[in-house]
């Protein structure tokens, strides 16, 4: 028996206190304690934060919400919803032509032109099964989000107070070419800057304020922000030649932010395309030729950096190159997959020779392909030092299992998946931050061919990134609180002159 003298018990019982004082402190209110281990859900926004969330004025920058692929509905020019409702029955056959882009041997892609047109974000996405009709979040996180801290949404009543919308979702057919689209995610930039003008001047005796915009973007709109900032609205050269390297929507953009954007493609892109694109287990499957017709898809391709392709035999060095159309000839792929002859059949019905629709499918397959090549080219060319009044942020998911390489059966054209990496379940880590992992020498450095201001990694999946905490706290801090050098500098003519009215 261990005998405890009273001087012992005193010792002990001090350790008591001091082990209580320390649980005691680490778990209750933090507030001047140096030992505090919490962590909390939400944060307490500063005072700055606050009176920022209820500014309106020219020095903040309007918001342009960007969706990715899949994600604005489609309709067609009677009003009936080709994309944006979903139940568990395959689409028929007129369905799937109004979905599929036009294909016509003769005429470029920008000329093809179907009676399918996007007409809304997709915030939320409709779903009937056995009479039942329920919906899940699309982008409604992301937008509900940038109102609550004072970005106006022009698809939500105007709130008490506030004078004009300055939150913008510009949705746009993402079937089609992304050059394409950055043109007109340029003509809806004139148009919103044209609206702020107007108010600008008559709240404020401003005259042709230049209204710069920060754009936040998800996924495929990633890519489209990203083009629309190094070239504007400059079309992809048909001799095969860059866009002029000006910055050109620099001119109009301070911000750009990424989130879980295929800047170096993605690999499931060619699964889909050989295989068919299924939204979630049980729901039909959209089929290969269909998703061939979209130039779209061919822009996210892997790209060489990635190194996400390789022979099944591995005595076979040859390299894969994927936008070739001989490649897709060769292993039967996609729209020129021999066995996608009935789904072509009901995408050209004018069309009743086989050879004939093999024909104007391989000659999309190469227009498209074509395309795809330039624009890549043309987004990882080295380009002048980003302007000064630029600022570009990326949040990256981390948290998912997602497909990094595959293997491809020379012989059957099989496709196996080989490995997986750190990403949101569709893109890599690695492909959101642009890092070159092909590099010979390897480093522990990221080494992107985009000078990325803010990198963030969340938990989460693809559409799950815009739902986290983190994300919530981080965006808006980027965009209220923290400014380009151009900002700055107008930020010091206001605080030395007060020249610029502010409410």
């Amino acid at each position: 028996m261990v005998k405890i003298t009273r001087f012992s018990f005193k010792r002990f019982y001090l350790l008591v206190q001091v082990i209580f004082a320390f649980v005691v402190l680490g778990c209750s209110n933090p507030t001047g304690s140096y030992q505090s281990m919490q962590a909390f859900d939400e944060p307490l926004l500063s005072t700055q934060a606050r009176r920022a969330f209820g500014y309106e004025g020219v020095l903040r920058n309007p918001v342009i919400v960007i969706h990715g692929f899949l994600g604005a509905k489609l309709q067609d020019t009677t009003g009936k919803e080709v994309w944006g409702t979903f139940s568990a029955y395959p689409p028929n056959a007129k369905e799937l032509r109004l979905m599929a882009h036009p294909m016509a041997i003769g005429k470029p892609l920008s000329e093809l032109k179907g009676t399918t047109v996007a007409y809304s974000m997709l915030e939320h996405v409709n779903i009937k099964v056995l009479g039942f009709s329920f919906s899940v979040s699309g982008y409604s996180h992301l937008i509900d989000i940038l109102h609550d801290c004072g970005y106006s949404s022009e698809d939500r009543a105007l709130p008490a107070g506030r004078n004009f919308y300055s939150q913008f979702i510009f949705y746009y057919d993402w079937r089609r070419d992304l050059q394409e689209n950055a043109a007109r995610l340029h003509e809806f930039i004139m148009l919103k800057k044209s609206y702020l003008q107007r108010h600008y001047r008559r709240l404020y005796g401003i005259e042709d304020y230049d209204v710069q915009f920060d754009l936040v973007a998800h996924s495929m709109g990633g890519l489209i922000s990203r083009y629309y900032l190094r070239y504007g609205n400059q079309d992809l050269p048909e001799d095969g030649s860059m866009p002029k390297p000006d910055w050109g929507g620099s001119k109009h953009v301070d911000k750009v932010i990424i989130i879980a954007t295929p800047n170096a493609g993605y690999a499931d892109t060619v699964t889909e395309m050989v295989n068919g694109l299924q939204l979630a287990p049980g729901a039909p499957v959209y089929p290969p030729a269909l998703l061939g017709t979209f130039p779209s898809y061919y822009q996210m391709l892997p790209q060489p950096i990635l190194q996400a392709l390789s022979w099944k035999n591995k005595q076979d060095r040859e390299p894969i190159d994927i936008f070739s159309p001989q490649t897709w000839l060769e292993l039967k792929w996609g729209l020129v997959d021999p066995q996608q002859d009935a789904i072509l059949q009901i995408l050209l019905p004018e069309v009743k020779n086989t050879s004939q629709r093999r024909k104007i499918a391989f000659d999309h397959l190469q227009k498209c392909l074509a395309r795809a090549e330039l624009f890549t080219k043309a987004m990882i060319r080295k380009m002048p030092p980003t302007p000064k009044d630029v600022m570009a942020g990326l949040f990256v998911g981390d948290a998912v299992n997602t497909v990094r390489k595959l293997e491809i059966d020379r012989e059957t054209g099989k496709i196996a998946i080989s490995e997986y990496d750190a990403g949101d379940g569709k893109v890599l880590a690695a492909s959101a931050r642009f890092d070159d992992v092909s590099q010979k020498t390897w480093h522990p450095f990221i080494n992107s061919a985009v000078n990325w201001n803010m990198m963030i990694h969340i938990k989460a999946a693809h559409m799950g990134i815009m739902s986290s905490p983190e994300f919530a706290h981080n965006l808006r801090a980027y965009l209220l609180l923290m400014t380009t050098e151009a900002q700055k500098e107008l930020l010091d003519r206001y605080i030395k002159k007060n020249s610029i009215p502010a409410k």
